[in-house]
């Protein structure tokens, strides 16, 4: 093999692999992001949260209802909706380019207008890179059955 060949085949597997290392470090930035997120939803940081939720942001809730980033975080802010608690499984993180989906299943300890509830929720977001910065757009939550 001739070394512009040898050489040719050196770059073709490298900019073969430079996708899926794009790829992985975005999944990477996702996973911090949702982690971010999570811990503010906990601490009700409201400027966190406002970072992170796009002004277009909407909530499709288990119970059918729609709610708009402005319907949804003051939610936090004035305590009406208190996360406790919150455990995560089988998270996927899926890039398309500029989008991102994650989905998985939550497990919630929260305090809803006083109650206690407990809630186990399959859930997809959908995060999108604008400008530099990635924001969350949509998240869609169904209901699981109850766990003993």
């Amino acid at each position: 093999m001739s070394k512009s060949a040898l050489s040719g085949f050196f770059f073709a597997v490298f900019v073969a692999f430079v996708p899926a290392a794009a790829t992985a470090d975005t999944a990477d930035d996702i996973e911090r992001l949702e982690q971010r997120r999570g811990q503010a939803i906990l601490n009700a940081d409201m400027p966190t949260l406002y970072a992170i939720y796009a002004d277009d942001f909407f909530y499709n809730r288990a119970r059918g209802d729609s709610l708009t980033r402005s319907e949804y975080l003051p939610m936090y802010a004035s305590g009406e909706l208190k996360v406790n608690k919150m455990t995560g499984e089988g998270k996927d993180i899926r890039v398309y380019g500029d989008t991102a989906l994650v989905s998985g299943i939550v497990h919630v300890d929260a305090t809803i207008k006083g109650e206690n509830r407990n809630l186990h929720l399959r859930y997809l977001n959908v995060w999108v890179k604008r400008g530099n910065a990635w924001v969350l757009v949509a998240r869609q939550a169904t209901n699981l059955p109850a766990q003993n």
